[in-house]
């Protein structure tokens, strides 16, 4: 091949990733916020949440009875273990499927306590976020747990233990989904809205004091679940907030998370503008190769921006820490414990 032939095939490559570009400088963002006042920002909000619902989908007709069964598990004789206790979850998401999670407890629980949702990310599934020692999640459940809080650690559909052996994977269930007119993040997002159904049906829950945090897929979903349901009161969203522009649009991701035409209407820091003026802390490696922290940077300063309308720049808060794509967890933790202590 002539040197010649070399850059004309380069030329092709970034002929695509420019025209992606300029589609997204012409298309992107429409549903962005472009009034000014409080009032202005608030109608924005109830519309453009109007929008996101829409864009995602997902939502059955009619909602089953939760039907949820309890089953108290051993946990392993380990050191992180000391001082909680497991629970196997199972209960209805729709009319024909159902759901499984794990329910971690403080071991001495006194009264009804504040409830985190940990969705999962990508990979193993629930047992990973739990039971892995050395992965990237680092057992957070338990460690919030130990702070006082009950931790649901649920299972998303395609994922973990909700994999059939006939093909039913996390690539099958997204793909098939789109070829109805639906989209895995509204499938998704609809089940863990039917887990904080379970922890408001828990008594050993505080129904007003839920959270959600989670990492990667978990933290997207936390991200889209938050800005969707109003119960969420704090969230955590770790190695996922950036943009579309410098993530999907930059590389191959999961194609769960391609949402036909939804950035489009909205950005990562739009969705995130949906969640003021409640509590929201953005958690960032410094050396996650995908989610970078420089992009989450600046959508959490235009973010302040949002909050700032609401009087409420002291319940957005950045962290950026030394380490990969993972959990950190060191402001997360107390953050989430002091805003959902009231």
């Amino acid at each position: 091949m002539t040197n010649v032939e070399t850059r004309r095939q380069r030329e092709l490559g970034a002929d695509i990733a420019a025209h992606l570009h300029r589609l997204y400088a012409e298309r992107g963002r429409q549903g962005r916020f472009t009034g000014g006042g409080k009032a202005a920002f608030l109608a924005w909000q109830a519309q453009a949440g109007k929008e996101l619902a829409a864009a995602l989908g997902g939502q059955p007709a009619s909602v089953p009875p939760l039907q949820l069964e309890r089953i108290p598990i051993p946990s392993p004789e380990a050191p992180e273990f000391a001082g909680v206790r497991l629970e196997r979850l199972y209960y209805a998401t729709r009319e024909d499927l159902a759901a499984t999670a794990y329910l971690v407890l403080p071991e001495a629980l006194p009264a009804p306590a504040p409830a985190v949702l940990c969705p999962p990310g990508h990979g193993g599934g629930i047992n990973q976020v739990v039971f892995d020692q050395s992965g990237i999640y680092h057992q957070y459940p338990l460690a919030l747990a130990r702070q006082g809080l009950v931790a649901l650690v649920p299972e998303h559909l395609g994922s973990g233990e909700r994999v059939e052996e006939q093909g039913c994977t996390h690539l099958f269930c997204y793909l098939a989904l789109v070829l109805l007119g639906e989209s895995a993040m509204g499938y998704l997002a609809w089940d863990l809205r039917r887990a904080l159904d379970v922890l408001e049906a828990l008594p050993e829950v505080d129904a007003g004091r839920l959270g959600c945090y989670g990492l990667s897929l978990g933290g997207e979903m936390t991200l889209l679940t938050t800005a969707l349901d109003q119960r969420i009161k704090a969230a955590c969203v770790s190695g996922f907030f950036t943009s579309y522009r410098s993530t999907y649009l930059h590389e191959q991701h999961c194609g769960c998370g391609y949402v036909p035409r939804l950035a489009c209407k909205l950005e990562h820091v739009d969705i995130a503008a949906l969640i003021a003026p409640r509590p929201l802390l953005v958690e960032a490696g410094t050396e996650d190769p995908s989610f970078r922290p420089e992009a989450a940077r600046a959508g959490v300063e235009e973010l302040r921006g949002y909050y700032g309308l609401l009087g409420a720049q002291q319940r957005l808060a950045f962290h950026v820490f030394e380490g990969k794509h993972e959990i950190s967890g060191a402001q997360a933790f107390p953050w989430l414990a002091r805003w959902l202590s009231g």
